[in-house]
This record gives C-alpha cells, structure tokens and sequence, in this order.
C-alpha cells in the first residue's frame, strides 16, 4: 500500500514539475530576463527522473503495457519532455519548455489514475467548477488575442495600401498590437492547459472515458495551435503576419470547441 502511494506520489510530482516550471518559462516570456534561473535545470531533470520512475513502476507491475490509451499516453508525455529537455539543451532558450511541458503535463494527466475515486458531491462540483472557471477564463484570454491579431492585420492591411483608409489609421501601432497578442496569448494558453489537466483528473476521478469526448480532442487541437505559435515567435521568430493568421486559425479551432461541440456546467 505504501510502495502504491509512493509511484503514484512520483506521478503526480511530475505533473506538478511540468506545469511549475512551464509556468515560469512563458512567465520570463511575457517579462524577458538577461539573467537564466539556476534552479530551472535541476529542477527539470529531477521532474523527468520522477516520471521516468513513475514508468518503471508501471513497467515492473505490468499495467504499462502500451495496450491502454493511458499507458500510451504516459510514455508519450516522458518522451515529449525528453525533447523539451533536449531543446532546452541544445539551444540554450527556455522557450521551448513553456509550451512542450504543458503537452507532457496533459499527456501524463490521462494515466493519474487507473481507477475511479469517491469523493463528497461537494468537492467534486468544487473540482468541475475550477476547471470550468480555468476554460472559460483562458477562452477569454485567447479570444481576446484573437481581436488584437485581427486589429494588427488590418494596420497591415490599411499601410499597404496606396490610400490608407481613414478610420484604420486609428487604430493602434503594429508594435503594440504585436506585444499585446503574445502577451494574451502568454496569459490564456496556460489558463488553458490547467483548464484540461483539471478536467481530465476530475473525469479520471469519476471513471469516465474522456478519449470518446470531443471537447477534449477539440481542446487539444486548440492548445497545440497557440503552443506552435508561441514556437514560432519565441523561437522560430516568424513575421508578425504569419503569425497573427496562426492565431486566426486557432481562434476557429477554438470556436469549434465553444460552440458546435456540445458543452454544459452540468454533471451527469
């Protein structure tokens, strides 16, 4: 009983690592630092040496036998970190673990638990409304991006042009619309990711199977296209345009999430 509590424990402090340090990079991110963070790295590697633990144990045991989307999915988060580390190594940017941690973080959160837990009706409506509140508030944020990349590429649009139409010069420099988008996006995209690791934890707990949902898939979609572009602005440095039609097509995976895919606050 106790070795159980121990791997589980390892499991979930590698959940914790991912996000904690994700958190801190696109953190330095919104406020850039010529100084590194010391801890960043030891840190990182003691996250993954968990999870690789974590992966021992269910190898030992038996239950990770790539036979399960759980088990598939745990051994797809410690490789996702992998690369994230490597990245990190390799090109000396911290970038790179502000959005493939996140992905690690999700992937593992499939494979919590094995099994369903019981917990009072209070806290469980408790848990629900915390995801709901991390979703509806990283919607915001990325909808909110959404309207400033519009507004940079209608400046772009307007400046091109050989008469620059009147009420488009009102509005605000590119720089500015440039800035104020990845700094939203900077702020919605973890709201997001913590928003699903709650979500998929909560229906763990419950013993539901969230692979058949497709709010969970259409999520997923979503955060994989603002985690490519805060690849290409912090570390490709893509051209402003190419990267404010990116965050146009995430806004359309995103209403595809919101609204044709069918959502309710309730539990059933």
């Amino acid at each position: 009983m106790l070795l159980a509590f121990i791997w589980t424990l390892l499991g979930w402090l590698s959940l914790l690592g991912y996000l904690v340090i994700a958190s801190v990079t696109l953190w330095r991110l919104w406020r850039p630092q010529k100084h590194p963070l010391l801890f960043l790295k030891p840190l990182l590697i003691a996250t993954i040496v968990c999870h690789l633990l974590y992966l021992t144990e269910g190898a030992v045991t038996g239950w990770l036998k790539l036979d399960t989307p759980e088990a598939v999915a745990v051994v797809l988060s410690v490789l996702v970190a992998a690369v994230a580390f490597w990245q990190f190594k390799q090109s000396k940017m911290e970038a790179p673990l502000g959005f493939l941690l996140p992905l690690s973080a999700i992937l593992l959160a499939f494979g919590s638990f094995e099994r369903p837990t019981l917990l009072p009706s209070e806290l469980r409506r408790d848990i629900w409304l915390v995801h709901v509140a991390l979703l509806m508030g990283g919607y915001l944020m990325l909808m909110l991006a959404f309207g400033s990349a519009v507004t940079h590429l209608l400046k772009l649009w307007s400046l091109k042009r050989k008469r620059p139409l009147a009420l488009l010069e009102k509005l605000p420099p590119l720089e500015k619309t440039e800035r104020l988008t990845s700094q939203l996006i900077l702020l919605g995209f973890p709201l997001l990711v913590l928003g699903m690791v709650v979500g998929i934890v909560w229906a763990r707990m419950e013993g539901k199977s969230e692979w058949n949902d497709p709010k969970v898939l259409f999520s997923i979609l979503t955060g994989g296209v603002f985690a490519a572009y805060l690849h290409a602005r912090f570390v490709r440095r893509w051209e402003a345009a190419t990267l404010h039609w990116l965050v146009v097509v995430g806004f359309i995976c995103l209403l595809v999430t919101f609204l044709a895919v069918p959502h309710t606050l309730a539990m059933e």
